[in-house]
């Protein structure tokens, strides 16, 4: 009786040892799905259900993997309050008792589409992978999803997809793509990711592009393209293009305040310096990868906004940072260069605003405007700054006080006059012209600008609640098109309260708008595509060291302002092609 009592228990941990584990590995592997969010002026929800529905399909696979049925996820979303990103996606897949989560978002930019999405696994056998697609047409998302699908499979459950999947096509139609394959060579990508800008090591230009199929169906406003880029809305009378020509990054988990583009450490590469409210990213496009070339932690207080320009003269560009204390009442700016190793700061709390702008004739020029009242971000003259003594100090005053503020403002012949005029944004969003003693020439009927970064003057009143102060955002002149007269740049974001409120702002969209004098006033010229999210700032140049000029812009689709939650941007880049 006991050698058999013995052997069963001999057996049992046997069983246990062997069988038990081998069990417990051989369970599917259980996936929920969120819906994708949909960044756009126009209504996708159709897409928002074909995403979910074919990841569904095309994740599932009996013994390895289990979807979470999308009903039972949207209850648990609905259930899941206050929160969104990661967090959102970590809470549902908690409750659900799911192994993995997937989310993202999909980003319409007139008939291009990036998708962009995020597998957590909550089980820690796998970091958090991020996936990415970008189609030409609203009709390719749901292959690229297929294709993606295949990607999830792969990276994260090791699931290969049949071979039936990738060759379902007849033997005579495969023979016929490949007689069509080689009679005409393969077309590069206009809405490629920055990271494969370039394609065998050459720039991909608009004019090796194939006529868009969906051009004769375009409505006539996007059918009406500019000369310097076709995504560009053209005034009445320009020509006509069928080339989309701009490009998407990927989503970056941070707000972007500012960027701009320079060789900051003179290797002949140009450098994006995207400033977010904590830290300076720098990052290189170059060779279709973008590279991390540094990054700049920032203090306790706020980064605004950033320039780039060589005002030491000594050969190697500086990177100007405004900035505001955590208190949101003080200027704390910085500025930092290269010394051969690392960015090192050589200004730090500055009581400055700084802006460096491209003058025609005397190049990169450093604008300051001090802070000298803790009431008014208007309240300091604009000077003309000079490096002197190891410090930057006011030299030529190029606006009065109580006219404008920096961060709002650009200068040239804008009148065509040979004289130097002005343009600001003032305290209400209407964009002025200024004749160079601060007179008004002319001012908009529209509004322009539109932030959520704001000034927080302190209380006049024990118990008062600081009224916010709307920053203003940036202006440039430049002569894109080579005709000798400078267009003025200005982002126009689109308000859903139509500015009413003054202490609350959600936008929906926003663009960038050219303005052109005409002896009556500035008349727009042209204007990019309306683009889902809200344009915080831009920059002009080679960003991505092919050789030519990009417009290049920050969009923030989420702002991140509401605790637990995840702040959203991208990069955005048309490319500038010159006249002939």
């Amino acid at each position: 009786m006991k050698i058999f009592n013995r052997t069963r228990l001999v057996s049992a941990i046997v069983f246990s040892l062997v069988f038990l584990p081998a069990m417990a590995a051989a369970a599917p592997a259980k996936v929920a799905i969120l819906p994708f969010a949909i960044h756009s002026d126009k209504d996708y929800g159709f897409l928002q259900k074909g995403i979910v529905e074919m990841l569904t399909s095309r994740l599932s696979a009996p013994g390895k993997v289990e979807v979470i049925d999308p009903v039972v996820t949207e209850k648990a979303l609905a259930e899941a309050k206050g929160l969104t990103g990661d967090k959102l996606a970590q809470a549902v897949a908690g409750k659900l008792g799911a192994d993995v989560a997937i989310h993202g978002s999909l980003t319409v930019l007139g008939d291009s589409v990036s998708i962009d999405a995020k597998a957590l696994d909550l089980t820690g056998g796998h970091g958090p992978l991020t996936f990415f697609k970008q189609t030409q047409t609203l009709g390719e998302v749901i292959p690229q999803i297929n294709l993606m699908a295949g990607e999830i499979d792969r990276q994260l459950f090791g699931v290969t997809p049949p071979a039936a999947t990738a060759a379902a096509a007849p033997a005579t139609a495969a023979a016929t793509a490949a007689t069509a394959a080689a009679a005409a060579p393969a077309q590069p990508d206009i809405h490629m990711h920055p990271e494969k800008l370039l394609q065998n090591g050459q720039p991909i230009s608009p004019e090796s592009l194939p006529p868009s199929p969906l051009a004769a169906s375009a409505p006539a406003a996007v059918q009406s393209g500019n000369t310097l880029n076709p995504a560009f809305v053209a005034a009445p009378g320009a020509g006509t293009t069928d080339n989309p020509g701009f490009w998407k990054s990927r989503n970056y988990a941070y707000l972007i305040n500012g960027i701009d583009v320079g060789d900051l450490d003179k290797d002949g590469q140009q450098e994006t310096v995207v400033a977010t409210p904590d830290k300076i990213f720098i990052y290189r496009f170059i060779q279709g990868k973008q590279q991390t070339v540094a990054e700049i932690q920032g203090g306790q207080g706020r980064f605004i906004s950033v320039s780039i320009g060589d005002i030491n003269k000594n050969g190697t560009p500086e990177i100007f940072v405004t900035g505001f204390s955590s208190t949101l009442n003080t200027l704390e700016s910085y500025v930092y260069e290269f010394d051969g190793r690392t960015f090192a700061p050589i200004v730090q709390k500055s009581r400055y605003y700084y802006s460096v702008v491209r003058h025609p004739a005397l190049g990169p020029v450093l604008l300051g405007q001090k802070q000298t009242s803790d009431e008014s971000i208007y309240a300091d003259p604009i000077f003309e700054m000079a490096w002197k003594g190891g410090e930057y100090v006011p030299e030529r005053q190029v606006l009065k006080a109580n006219k404008g503020n920096l961060l709002g403002f650009a200068y040239g012949d804008i009148m065509q006059n040979n004289g130097e005029s002005m343009v600001v944004l003032d305290g209400d969003d209407n964009l002025r012209l200024l004749t160079p003693d601060g007179k008004k020439q002319w001012m908009s009927e529209d509004k322009y600008g539109g932030t959520m970064l704001y000034y927080l003057p302190p209380s006049k009143m024990l118990g008062d609640i600081n009224a916010k102060a709307y920053l203003p955002v940036r202006i440039r002149t430049a002569d894109l098109d080579n005709n000798g007269k400078l267009e003025v740049l200005v982002i126009q974001n689109q308000d859903r309260a139509r500015r009413i409120m003054a202490q609350q702002r959600v936008f929906s969209s926003g663009r960038i708008e050219a303005l052109a004098w005409d002896t009556l006033g500035l008349a727009p010229a042209w204007t990019t595509r309306q683009l889902a999210g809200r344009i915080q700032d831009f920059a002009i140049g080679d960003f991505d060291n092919d050789g030519t000029n990009e417009l290049l812009i920050a969009v923030v689709t989420k702002e991140g302002a509401i605790i637990f939650t995840d702040a959203e941007s991208s990069l955005v880049a048309f490319d500038l092609k010159q006249p002939r």
